[in-house]
């Protein structure tokens, strides 16, 4: 595990350049702006252009279903000015929290054997700086994508501070903010430091073993709500095969119109209490 130098016009070299560049203008945006790009850092980090492929795509489909629904319907103008604005956000938002639990899944499954090697090079004497070039060789993905772009930040003399707080903006994942604390405060008050990321990666093993814990224990929960969902669509579709004109008015009167649009809110109004109740928070 040695100190590799960058050359200029390679990619590494790239890579940590335009780190340091986006760390620049972070500093010079105004907070709205600031807090957009911090978003879309956001979704670049834990989806690639894939990740934001799948968003765009998803928030094309939700304007394509709603103008659908909005000419089967024919709905009244304000309702369907907002399903033109809320399917396309619903859409995106749903594709964006596929992809950040997808990554965040990944991630802190890797994430303690990375502190592990970090805790063995430490212990061997490397320098912290090199340890995590190290991890940006050897350890899995993604995070050895993660610790290469900040390995390449610090070999270009970027303050570890820096990398550390920009990486955990890029992430924002609560395991990682925690290893960033810990640098950081092992920086300024010293001590073992071998020790306490080993600690570290303790405790996110055992957070780790705590979410798995609490998906099983809400599985009935989210099983029940897909249940509840596919239920209106079954009858529906059963009832338009067995007796078309009876479900037919539901589509060509505008009482139907109403009916169904009253049916599809208080839905999405149940589904979305379901699912809070049945979901605990353990991202954080």
């Amino acid at each position: 595990m040695h100190d590799i130098p960058l050359r200029a016009g390679s990619p590494r070299a790239d890579r940590a350049a335009a780190g340091v560049a986006l760390l620049s203008l972070e500093r010079k945006r105004g907070p709205l702006l600031a807090a957009f790009h911090r978003q879309l850092t956001h979704v670049r980090a834990v989806g690639g252009a894939a990740g934001l492929r799948l968003i765009y795509v998803s928030a094309l489909g939700g304007l394509v279903a709603a103008i659908v629904g909005a000419s089967l319907l024919a709905p009244p103008a304000l309702v369907r000015v907002f399903a033109y604005v809320a399917a396309p956000l619903l859409g995106a938002r749903f594709s964006y929290r596929f992809i950040v639990a997808r990554f965040r899944a990944r991630f802190l499954s890797a994430f303690p054997d990375a502190i592990d090697l970090i805790v063995r090079a430490v212990r061997a004497g490397v320098p912290v700086v090199q340890a995590i070039n190290a991890a940006g060789n050897d350890a899995d993905e993604p995070v050895r994508s993660t610790f290469r772009v900040m390995g390449d930040s610090l070999l270009l003399g970027v303050d570890i501070k820096d990398v550390l707080t920009q990486a955990a903006e890029r992430l924002q994942i609560a395991d990682f903010s925690f290893f960033t604390v810990y640098l950081l405060l092992q920086r300024e008050t010293g001590g073992s430091l071998g020790e306490t990321l080993e600690a570290l990666a303790e405790i996110i093993r055992t957070r780790r073993d705590i979410r798995l814990k609490s998906r099983a224990l809400t599985a009935e929960g989210r099983i029940t709500t897909k249940v509840i969902a596919a239920v209106p669509f079954t009858v529906a579709g059963f009832l338009f095969l067995v007796n078309r004109p009876y479900i037919e008015l539901l589509f060509t009167t505008r009482a139907g119109h109403k009916m169904l649009t009253v049916a599809a809110v208080l839905l999405a109004i149940g589904l979305f209490t379901i699912t809070r109740l049945s979901k605990l928070d353990t991202s954080r």
